[in-house]
């Protein structure tokens, strides 16, 4: 299925399962079929209806090359397009790296649209990234492709076979506009502050975004920062058997909009899942 967003750009999403709405969002690189790579798609349709969204830029959506369209708001705008097109009021929302930036920001700007927030590997601040830096990565993207990222990401731990794939057919130009937006994006943490909506970051204690995000659910009222024990960046969404066991019962206290008094008992917490190897 497909819906135009509010600028033209056409989104591809499917809708899998039954129960509660829940969004799927992928991060960087990926695309609405690495959640069912990975397994989310089996363990979650049984009690959730599934909306697995293609970002912009990803998959079978439309894959613009100017930096102009990957505006942190033209992102949330098309969940937004997504969710008005199932006639879908409030949903739950699980977002993995920048799939969990969007969700942030959909959050900052139109709370009323979440019952639960789910964000894997995202914060809510400002990006701390050197311009230059950011340039370097623009400009490897335009001339060497995903290769050079492919490259990097198994020098420190061998991909799976549907991951280097979904990297290896990406647009590189599209996801060099993509590094720049990202990286000229505003944080939202003052607004973030006092949301009703419950929410969930998931940070692998190895990230180096790991304070950040910690840092992000303490100036969010209510949050919760699950670290997910020997794991970096991309593991906090490849291990499935560390992750899953902190988002059930998260999903299962609040997608379906239930008000309670907060997950793991209602403020900030650390949560250590049975340690295994990254």
């Amino acid at each position: 299925m497909q819906v135009t967003s509010g600028d033209g750009v056409r989104i591809a999403f499917e809708v899998v399962g039954t129960g509660p709405p829940l969004v799927l969002l992928h991060g960087f690189f990926g695309d609405r079929t690495t959640w069912r790579s990975a397994g989310y798609v089996d363990a979650l349709a049984g009690g959730h209806r599934l909306v697995l969204v293609d970002a912009r830029g990803h998959g079978g959506s439309d894959a613009p090359h100017d930096v102009d369209s990957y505006r942190i708001d033209r992102q949330v705008g098309d969940v937004v397009a997504v969710l008005d097109a199932l006639d879908i009021s409030r949903v739950a929302f699980w977002g993995a790296s920048m799939g969990g930036i969007i969700g942030l920001n959909l959050l900052a700007g139109q709370p009323e649209r979440l019952t639960a927030l789910i964000a894997g590997g995202a914060h809510g601040g400002r990006v701390a990234a050197a311009p230059a830096e950011v340039q370097q990565e623009v400009e490897l993207f335009r001339s060497r492709g995903t290769a050079p990222f492919i490259e990097m990401l198994e020098r420190q731990r061998p991909l799976p076979a549907w991951m280097r794939a979904a990297m290896q057919a990406a647009d590189p130009h599209a996801l060099a506009a993509l590094t720049a937006a990202l990286d000229a994006r505003d944080g939202v943490l003052e607004r973030l502050a006092h949301t009703p909506v419950p929410v969930l970051l998931l940070a692998g204690d190895r990230d180096p975004r790991l304070g950040s995000i910690q840092d992000t659910a303490a100036r969010i009222s209510g949050a919760t920062c699950a670290e997910l024990p020997g794991c970096g960046h991309l593991d906090t969404f490849l291990r499935l058997d560390l992750a899953l066991p902190v988002v059930r019962p998260f999903l299962a206290a609040y997608a379906a909009g239930r008000a309670g008094q907060g997950f793991f008992g209602g403020c900030p917490a650390r949560h250590h899942p049975r340690p295994l190897e990254c």
